[in-house]
């Protein structure tokens, strides 16, 4: 099957009874594998003691799904670092990495997850093909306009790398 991919929200102070139904409802909708789930469910993880977390963290595991974030997501000069913001996935085995991007300059952290899935039967081509349509009228057209600008381009700051650019063409 094909992987699916869903986001979710769920308000501040939403009523966690009314998510418990939507999630199951999400849950009904999404294939037994290659699933994520990603959002701001508003359901501190890091606060094993609060009732919501434990009720979020046991119907997200009875889903299938696992929380691939366990660190600090948001946090504000208000309330104390939480991990609030996730991704869910029911395909463990195909997670390569996630995260959390710091000192972003926002309240929310960004969350990342890279996955490796394969699509079974067919060839996955890795690399780059590059095709440049260039023509020596070109290259010629495209060094003049250096040539003209030269003065612009003799700049006391300018890299080492760009200098050395410059040399071979006859423009330095």
């Amino acid at each position: 099957s094909s992987g699916i991919n869903a986001e979710y929200g769920r308000p501040p102070n939403g009523d966690s009874g009314d998510f418990e139904i939507e999630f199951n409802h999400l849950q009904s909708l999404l294939p037994r594998d290659k699933s994520i789930v990603l959002g701001d469910f508003n359901f501190d993880l890091l606060k094993s003691t609060s009732p919501g977390a434990d009720k979020f963290e046991n119907l997200m595991l009875s889903n299938g799904l696992f929380p691939l974030i366990s660190i600090p997501t948001h946090s504000s000069k208000e309330s104390n670092a939480s991990c609030i913001d996730n991704i869910l996935t029911n395909n463990i085995e195909a997670v390569f990495q996630s995260g959390v991007i710091q000192d972003f300059g926002s309240h929310h952290k960004p969350i990342v997850a890279i996955f490796k899935f394969s699509t079974p039967g067919k060839q996955i081509k890795t690399g780059q093909i590059q095709y440049y349509s260039y023509s020596k009228k070109n290259v010629d057209s495209v060094f003049q306009e250096l040539v003209n600008k030269k003065h612009e381009l003799s700049d006391k700051n300018m890299s080492p790398t760009f200098e050395t650019f410059l040399r071979p063409s006859g423009l330095q």
